[in-house]
């Protein structure tokens, strides 16, 4: 009967452990600006329409529409430098990482090297390390991702370059190299985020404004007096 509740005890804590919450909220936004390379030695190889269309992309725009357990909805707007829009809805699950409608990269919050992020997921990938990165000109916390992979189907070799703000598990750049070899091409996608709603750094932080306000006043006081003494003694 003990051992019974002991495993009982252990089932429900990694059922725990497995439980991925999101850092985003319903109205969040988030732009990237995105562009891809293609390159290939074979004369027959041709470029997607997909790739040639990321380099006609002004900026596409991520807001969040729900929130609900560990599923997040979203709507994207791909903005076009011609002026077209492309709009998508969709939905991204953190613990299975299942997704639709085109934006699939979000993670959960607050996870820590090697946590992996889709527990109940097929995918095995886990948090590579965390650092301290600048983005829209403020430093963040960041999981970062390194993916290697081998597709025989596809015949594809792929390097996966991925960062993810830590507090809303939402990316702020991503680099994949995927390289073919029938026919011979390389692809290189990049995503970086310029904007958000989340965060902002302001260009003076509102604590220094009152200690900044206190010092100039204080030289002008001083000049003041330095003025006055010369006056009087004139």
């Amino acid at each position: 009967m003990v051992l019974m509740v002991l495993l009982s005890l252990t089932m429900v804590e990694r059922t725990w452990a497995q439980v991925r919450t999101p850092g985003v909220a319903e109205g969040n936004t988030f732009i990237y600006d995105v562009s891809a390379y293609w390159s290939s030695t074979d004369p027959l190889a041709t470029i997607s329409p997909e790739l040639l269309d990321m380099n006609q992309t002004e900026y596409v725009r991520v807001g969040i529409t729900g929130v609900s357990g560990s599923d997040v909805t979203t709507f994207t707007t791909w903005q076009y430098k011609n002026g077209t829009v492309n709009t998508l809805l969709g939905s991204v699950n953190l613990e299975t990482g299942a997704f639709s409608g085109g934006f699939w990269a979000i993670i959960a919050t607050n996870l820590t090297v090697n946590d992996r992020i889709h527990p109940t997921g097929q995918d095995t990938i886990t948090v590579t390390n965390t650092v301290i990165r600048n983005y829209l000109g403020g430093n963040r916390e960041t999981n970062h991702l390194i993916i290697y992979y081998q597709n025989t189907t596809e015949r594809a070799t792929g390097y996966l370059d991925r960062y993810f703000d830590k507090e809303t598990g939402m990316l702020v750049e991503l680099h994949d190299e995927i390289s073919y070899t029938d026919p011979s091409m390389t692809i290189v996608i990049s995503w970086k985020i310029e904007d958000s709603s989340v965060w902002v750094v302001p260009e003076f932080a509102s604590v220094l404004v009152l200690p900044l306000f206190m010092m100039v006043t204080l030289f002008a006081v001083i000049a003041y007096k330095k003025g006055a003494r010369h006056l009087t003694s004139g």
